[in-house]
């Protein structure tokens, strides 16, 4: 629970309704940290586990319950929500940057595509929205009045 809470601090605090490159920046670092904490955790974890184990034994990995994945996840989407947000320097939509106020069609009508790579890099770039075309809502059927 005390991981869960702490994400969910940074993210109100820095990725919240109102954003700023130094307040994402400030979360980025923040998640970064934890990120790496619970690295360090899981390989103490791990060589606690098999305290016989030589220094080419690879350890056995933690088996973690539903809860630590449910972190696990939650940190990752946290990390890719700020990635996006950073890159992004204009107000669209939910996303409101109180240094980027406007929104801005000529340099980020885009999509973003942040694609993980183990263990623990992002790596963020956009994509022309002709790749993934704007979707409308179909119209309503029109229906005859119930009597």
């Amino acid at each position: 629970p005390e991981a869960r809470t702490t994400i969910q601090r940074i993210m109100t605090a820095g990725a919240g309704v109102l954003r700023s490159a130094a307040s994402l920046a400030e979360a980025a670092t923040a998640l970064a940290r934890l990120q790496r904490d619970a690295a360090e955790a899981a390989t103490t974890a791990a060589q606690a586990a098999a305290p016989e184990a030589t220094p080419t034994d690879r350890p056995k990995p933690a088996e973690p319950g539903v809860e630590a994945w449910e972190v696990t996840n939650l940190l990752l989407v946290a990390r890719v929500l700020v990635a996006g947000a950073m890159r992004r320097e204009e107000t669209r939509g939910c996303h409101w940057r109180e240094d980027h106020a406007d929104r801005d069609d000529a340099h980020w009508q885009r999509h973003f595509l942040v694609t993980h790579r183990p263990p623990h890099t992002l790596h963020t770039r956009t994509t022309d929205t002709a790749a993934f075309p704007a979707t409308t809502a179909a119209p309503a059927p029109e229906t005859e009045p119930t009597q």
